[in-house]
């Protein structure tokens, strides 16, 4: 039986993501065109390190995809030491990676970040 998740820390993080593209923007260093934004996820972590995220918002500005983010983020803190649930449909929310440094890191995590290392299609994930 998997043991139950008890968050810790809630926390908020952002992402740079491609939001669009537009050819006649295209150059050098961006030869698809791409248009970068940014993506929102509230992040829970248990004790030993283990993560959960939930993406809230994405936008071309940062400050428009953190400040709905953080909002809830500190609802669901309030909801937890007041009320002890954790967030409705809570099962659904993505497995984010471990947090640096943590147990669950030392672990799994650490293993994981030299597996991609090692792997031949990394740059092409950056890319």
């Amino acid at each position: 039986m998997k043991e139950a998740f008890i968050p810790v820390d809630f926390g908020v993080r952002t992402d740079i993501v491609v939001i669009g593209t537009d050819p006649e923007a295209a150059d050098y260093d961006n030869p698809k065109g791409h248009i970068f934004g940014f993506s929102s996820y509230v992040v829970l972590s248990d004790e030993e390190g283990n993560t959960r995220l939930l993406h809230v918002a994405t936008a071309s500005c940062e400050n428009e995809v953190t400040a709905p983010a953080d909002k809830l983020a500190t609802a669901l803190e309030a909801r937890w030491k007041n009320l002890g649930k954790l967030p409705v449909r809570f099962g659904e929310w993505s497995e984010g990676r471990p947090r640096y440094a943590s147990a669950a890191y030392s672990a799994y995590g650490a293993e994981d970040d030299r597996a991609w290392e090692r792997s031949t299609s990394w740059e092409q994930e950056v890319a």
